[in-house]
């Protein structure tokens, strides 16, 4: 899995903030090895590897991490699964972005319900 912090954060959430645009307010901090989660699992690994809590994120054995930011996944980021299915983190869960890889047809379009900042 990728994991992607967008370059405007919208902390207090979604509903007033405009959407980051895909891909260019996104940049890539993270992969994670899916290991043959269902998405919502994979969804919640991710988040729960990517936050800030007894130490960086960054330096948790599972994380190969990219580029300068440190800050905890939150609201406005996404996460691409191995299979190319894309979800932004909102605060009431997951919501599908559609697919990463050029040719991939169809989008998934139910949301995965747990919130991705319940952690947090």
């Amino acid at each position: 899995m990728r994991v992607y912090h967008t370059k405007y954060p919208v902390f207090g959430g979604m509903a007033a903030e405009p959407l980051p645009r895909w891909p260019q307010d996104d940049e890539l901090v993270a992969e994670i090895d899916q290991d043959g989660r269902s998405s919502r699992d994979a969804l919640a690994y991710a988040f729960h590897l990517t936050q800030n809590i007894e130490q960086s994120w960054t330096e948790h054995e599972d994380v190969r991490a990219f580029g300068t930011r440190r800050r905890s996944t939150s609201a406005g980021d996404a996460v691409a699964l191995e299979d190319g299915s894309l979800y932004r983190c909102d605060i009431n869960g997951w919501t599908p972005m559609g697919t990463t890889a050029v040719g991939r047809r169809g989008s998934l379009k139910r949301k995965i319900p747990d919130a991705c900042g319940s952690e947090a």
